[in-house]
Protein backbone atom coordinates (compact mmCIF):
# COMPACT_ATOMS: atom_id res chain seq x y z
CA UNK A 1 0.00 0.00 0.00
CA UNK A 2 1.29 3.43 -0.92
CA UNK A 3 1.55 6.01 1.83
CA UNK A 4 1.06 9.65 0.81
CA UNK A 5 2.36 12.17 3.37
CA UNK A 6 0.38 15.38 3.00
CA UNK A 7 1.43 18.96 2.40
CA UNK A 8 -1.49 21.38 2.59
CA UNK A 9 -0.63 24.89 1.39
CA UNK A 10 -2.56 27.98 2.49
CA UNK A 11 -1.24 31.44 1.60
CA UNK A 12 2.16 29.88 0.91
CA UNK A 13 2.31 28.25 4.35
CA UNK A 14 2.33 24.53 5.15
CA UNK A 15 -0.66 23.99 7.45
CA UNK A 16 -3.04 21.40 8.84
CA UNK A 17 -6.73 21.89 9.58
CA UNK A 18 -9.30 20.06 11.67
CA UNK A 19 -12.47 18.70 10.04
CA UNK A 20 -11.98 20.99 7.03
CA UNK A 21 -12.37 24.17 9.07
CA UNK A 22 -10.14 26.94 7.71
CA UNK A 23 -10.34 28.73 11.05
CA UNK A 24 -8.34 25.89 12.61
CA UNK A 25 -5.41 26.14 10.17
CA UNK A 26 -2.09 25.95 12.00
CA UNK A 27 1.40 26.10 10.55
CA UNK A 28 3.27 22.79 10.76
CA UNK A 29 6.41 23.60 8.77
CA UNK A 30 8.29 26.81 7.86
CA UNK A 31 7.32 26.41 4.20
CA UNK A 32 6.19 23.69 1.75
CA UNK A 33 9.68 23.07 0.37
CA UNK A 34 11.08 22.47 3.86
CA UNK A 35 8.23 20.06 4.61
CA UNK A 36 8.88 18.18 1.37
CA UNK A 37 12.61 17.97 2.10
CA UNK A 38 11.96 16.34 5.46
CA UNK A 39 9.39 13.90 4.08
CA UNK A 40 11.57 12.85 1.15
CA UNK A 41 14.54 12.37 3.50
CA UNK A 42 12.35 10.09 5.62
CA UNK A 43 11.52 7.88 2.65
CA UNK A 44 8.48 9.34 0.90
CA UNK A 45 8.07 8.16 -2.68
CA UNK A 46 4.84 10.13 -3.17
CA UNK A 47 3.54 13.41 -1.74
CA UNK A 48 -0.08 14.48 -1.55
CA UNK A 49 -0.24 18.27 -1.99
CA UNK A 50 -3.34 20.45 -1.76
CA UNK A 51 -3.59 24.11 -2.72
CA UNK A 52 -6.11 25.10 -0.06
CA UNK A 53 -6.57 28.57 -1.52
CA UNK A 54 -7.53 27.01 -4.82
CA UNK A 55 -9.80 24.44 -3.21
CA UNK A 56 -11.78 27.19 -1.50
CA UNK A 57 -11.96 29.74 -4.32
CA UNK A 58 -11.43 27.73 -7.49
CA UNK A 59 -8.32 29.76 -8.36
CA UNK A 60 -5.05 27.98 -7.51
CA UNK A 61 -2.54 30.30 -5.85
CA UNK A 62 0.25 27.93 -4.83
CA UNK A 63 1.35 26.27 -8.06
CA UNK A 64 4.77 27.90 -7.74
CA UNK A 65 5.34 25.97 -4.51
CA UNK A 66 4.25 22.72 -6.12
CA UNK A 67 6.52 23.37 -9.09
CA UNK A 68 9.46 24.11 -6.78
CA UNK A 69 8.97 20.79 -5.00
CA UNK A 70 8.68 18.89 -8.29
CA UNK A 71 11.84 20.54 -9.62
CA UNK A 72 13.84 19.89 -6.46
CA UNK A 73 12.97 16.24 -5.74
CA UNK A 74 12.35 13.07 -7.73
CA UNK A 75 9.37 12.19 -5.54
CA UNK A 76 6.07 11.72 -7.36
CA UNK A 77 3.32 14.20 -6.59
CA UNK A 78 -0.42 13.75 -6.30
CA UNK A 79 -2.00 17.21 -6.11
CA UNK A 80 -5.16 19.24 -6.43
CA UNK A 81 -7.01 22.26 -5.16
CA UNK A 82 -9.02 24.46 -7.49
CA UNK A 83 -9.00 22.29 -10.61
CA UNK A 84 -12.34 23.37 -12.07
CA UNK A 85 -11.45 23.53 -15.78
CA UNK A 86 -9.24 21.83 -18.34
CA UNK A 87 -6.58 24.54 -18.52
CA UNK A 88 -6.04 24.47 -14.76
CA UNK A 89 -5.66 20.70 -14.87
CA UNK A 90 -3.01 21.13 -17.55
CA UNK A 91 -1.25 23.75 -15.41
CA UNK A 92 -0.96 21.26 -12.55
CA UNK A 93 0.42 18.62 -14.89
CA UNK A 94 2.91 21.07 -16.37
CA UNK A 95 4.03 21.98 -12.85
CA UNK A 96 5.27 18.42 -12.45
CA UNK A 97 2.28 16.72 -10.86
CA UNK A 98 2.14 12.99 -11.60
CA UNK A 99 -1.53 12.61 -10.64
CA UNK A 100 -3.97 15.51 -10.64
CA UNK A 101 -6.83 15.35 -8.15
CA UNK A 102 -10.19 16.91 -9.00
CA UNK A 103 -12.85 17.51 -6.36
CA UNK A 104 -15.64 20.06 -6.79
CA UNK A 105 -15.66 19.71 -10.58
CA UNK A 106 -16.86 16.12 -10.24
CA UNK A 107 -20.19 17.50 -9.01
CA UNK A 108 -20.33 20.73 -11.01
CA UNK A 109 -18.87 19.64 -14.37
CA UNK A 110 -19.09 15.88 -15.09
CA UNK A 111 -18.11 16.56 -18.72
CA UNK A 112 -14.72 17.83 -17.54
CA UNK A 113 -14.14 14.54 -15.71
CA UNK A 114 -14.63 12.67 -18.97
CA UNK A 115 -12.15 14.93 -20.76
CA UNK A 116 -9.56 14.45 -18.03
CA UNK A 117 -9.99 10.67 -18.08
CA UNK A 118 -9.33 10.73 -21.81
CA UNK A 119 -6.39 13.11 -21.48
CA UNK A 120 -4.59 11.83 -18.39
CA UNK A 121 -5.79 8.23 -17.96
CA UNK A 122 -4.07 6.92 -14.81
CA UNK A 123 -2.64 10.38 -14.14
CA UNK A 124 -5.87 11.67 -12.62
CA UNK A 125 -8.08 10.98 -9.63
CA UNK A 126 -11.28 12.36 -8.14
CA UNK A 127 -11.58 13.29 -4.50
CA UNK A 128 -14.83 12.08 -2.95
CA UNK A 129 -15.12 14.20 0.19
CA UNK A 130 -18.08 13.25 2.33
CA UNK A 131 -19.95 14.82 5.22
CA UNK A 132 -22.84 12.79 6.66
CA UNK A 133 -23.10 10.82 3.44
CA UNK A 134 -23.18 13.82 1.11
CA UNK A 135 -20.42 15.31 -1.03
CA UNK A 136 -18.56 18.31 0.37
CA UNK A 137 -17.27 20.86 -2.16
CA UNK A 138 -15.46 24.19 -2.50
CA UNK A 139 -12.68 23.27 -0.13
CA UNK A 140 -15.20 21.51 2.14
CA UNK A 141 -16.91 24.84 2.87
CA UNK A 142 -20.14 23.61 1.25
CA UNK A 143 -22.12 20.39 1.63
CA UNK A 144 -24.00 19.55 -1.58
CA UNK A 145 -27.19 17.56 -2.06
CA UNK A 146 -25.27 14.89 -3.98
CA UNK A 147 -25.01 11.56 -2.22
CA UNK A 148 -21.45 10.29 -2.06
CA UNK A 149 -22.58 6.78 -2.97
CA UNK A 150 -24.16 8.05 -6.19
CA UNK A 151 -21.07 10.08 -7.12
CA UNK A 152 -18.86 7.03 -6.61
CA UNK A 153 -21.02 4.98 -8.97
CA UNK A 154 -21.04 7.76 -11.56
CA UNK A 155 -17.25 8.04 -11.43
CA UNK A 156 -16.90 4.31 -11.95
CA UNK A 157 -19.11 4.49 -15.04
CA UNK A 158 -17.08 7.46 -16.32
CA UNK A 159 -13.90 5.37 -16.19
CA UNK A 160 -12.15 7.30 -13.42
CA UNK A 161 -9.20 5.09 -12.38
CA UNK A 162 -8.69 6.32 -8.81
CA UNK A 163 -10.69 8.07 -6.13
CA UNK A 164 -9.56 9.64 -2.87
CA UNK A 165 -12.12 8.96 -0.13
CA UNK A 166 -12.25 11.39 2.80
CA UNK A 167 -14.68 11.56 5.69
CA UNK A 168 -14.40 15.31 6.24
CA UNK A 169 -15.85 15.18 9.76
CA UNK A 170 -12.86 13.28 11.13
CA UNK A 171 -10.09 14.70 8.96
CA UNK A 172 -7.25 16.08 11.07
CA UNK A 173 -8.77 14.83 14.33
CA UNK A 174 -6.42 11.84 14.90
CA UNK A 175 -9.46 10.01 16.31
CA UNK A 176 -9.28 6.95 14.05
CA UNK A 177 -10.38 6.02 10.57
CA UNK A 178 -13.70 5.40 8.85
CA UNK A 179 -13.10 1.80 7.81
CA UNK A 180 -16.78 1.09 7.28
CA UNK A 181 -17.22 4.02 4.91
CA UNK A 182 -13.98 3.15 3.15
CA UNK A 183 -14.99 -0.46 2.58
CA UNK A 184 -18.44 0.50 1.32
CA UNK A 185 -16.93 3.07 -1.03
CA UNK A 186 -14.30 0.67 -2.34
CA UNK A 187 -16.91 -1.99 -2.97
CA UNK A 188 -19.15 0.45 -4.85
CA UNK A 189 -16.33 1.93 -6.92
CA UNK A 190 -14.48 -1.18 -8.03
CA UNK A 191 -11.27 0.68 -8.91
CA UNK A 192 -8.33 2.00 -6.90
CA UNK A 193 -9.13 3.89 -3.71
CA UNK A 194 -6.87 6.10 -1.58
CA UNK A 195 -8.05 6.82 1.96
CA UNK A 196 -7.72 10.05 3.94
CA UNK A 197 -9.04 11.23 7.30
CA UNK A 198 -8.52 10.63 11.01
CA UNK A 199 -5.34 8.56 10.93
CA UNK A 200 -3.84 8.77 14.42
CA UNK A 201 -1.95 5.53 14.94
CA UNK A 202 0.02 2.86 13.15
CA UNK A 203 -2.87 0.47 13.78
CA UNK A 204 -5.07 2.80 11.73
CA UNK A 205 -2.67 2.38 8.82
CA UNK A 206 -2.61 -1.39 9.26
CA UNK A 207 -6.40 -1.43 9.31
CA UNK A 208 -6.58 0.46 6.03
CA UNK A 209 -4.03 -1.88 4.47
CA UNK A 210 -6.19 -4.88 5.38
CA UNK A 211 -8.68 -3.62 2.79
CA UNK A 212 -6.18 -3.95 0.01
CA UNK A 213 -8.20 -6.84 -1.40
CA UNK A 214 -11.09 -4.39 -1.84
CA UNK A 215 -9.00 -2.11 -4.02
CA UNK A 216 -7.64 0.19 -1.33
CA UNK A 217 -4.25 1.15 -2.70
CA UNK A 218 -3.09 3.99 -0.48
CA UNK A 219 -3.55 6.24 2.53
CA UNK A 220 -2.88 9.94 3.07
CA UNK A 221 -1.40 10.92 6.42
CA UNK A 222 -0.66 14.41 7.70
CA UNK A 223 -1.22 15.64 11.24
CA UNK A 224 -0.09 12.39 12.89
CA UNK A 225 3.37 12.78 11.36
CA UNK A 226 3.65 16.51 11.99
CA UNK A 227 2.65 16.10 15.65
CA UNK A 228 4.96 13.14 16.27
CA UNK A 229 2.39 10.40 16.76
CA UNK A 230 4.73 8.30 14.65
CA UNK A 231 7.44 8.86 12.08
CA UNK A 232 7.00 8.55 8.35
CA UNK A 233 9.40 5.62 8.35
CA UNK A 234 7.27 3.83 10.94
CA UNK A 235 4.16 4.55 8.86
CA UNK A 236 5.82 3.23 5.71
CA UNK A 237 6.76 0.05 7.56
CA UNK A 238 3.19 -0.39 8.81
CA UNK A 239 1.78 0.02 5.31
CA UNK A 240 4.49 -2.10 3.69
CA UNK A 241 4.41 -4.99 6.13
CA UNK A 242 0.72 -5.50 5.62
CA UNK A 243 0.99 -5.19 1.84
CA UNK A 244 3.87 -7.67 1.79
CA UNK A 245 1.94 -10.20 3.87
CA UNK A 246 -0.95 -10.09 1.41
CA UNK A 247 1.13 -10.73 -1.69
Amino acid sequence: MILYPAIDILDGRCVRMTAGDFATAEEVAPDPLTAAKRLVADGAEWLHIVDLNGARTGRPENLAHIRAIANRFTVRIQAGGGIRDFDTAEAFAEAGVSRIVVGTAAVRDPELIGRLVDRHADGMAVSVDTRNGFVAASGWTETTHVKASQLVQDLAVAGVPTIVYTNVSIDGTLQGVDLRGLEETARAFGGDVVYSGGIGSLDDIRGIARLRHRGVRGAIVGRAIYTGRFTLREALDAAGDRAASER
